[in-house]
């Protein structure tokens, strides 16, 4: 058996567990939870040409020394702030 639930984050609560273990209740079945936010849509809405344009571009930059390098612990310090 193969079932995609799409629940908004705002339904998902222990009675939807409750009716997913009666559907599969006395079955061989895996369950799968995935969590996709709705911003990712967003993002790929650009066309290919756009995305490798943007691609080609930033590896031009970097190529002209216009990218930013930094050490692993100042990447950690920047993403702890």
């Amino acid at each position: 058996m193969d079932a995609v639930f799409k629940v908004p984050a705002s339904e998902f609560n222990e009675e939807l567990f409750k009716k997913i273990i009666a559907l599969v209740k006395g079955t061989n079945s895996d369950i799968t939870i995935a969590v996709k936010d709705k911003t990712d849509v967003v993002v790929h809405s650009e066309t290919n040409e756009q995305f490798f344009k943007k691609l080609n571009k930033s590896v031009e930059d970097v190529e002209q020394g216009k990218g930013v390098t930094f050490t692993m612990k100042e990447l950690n310090e920047f993403i702890s702030k």
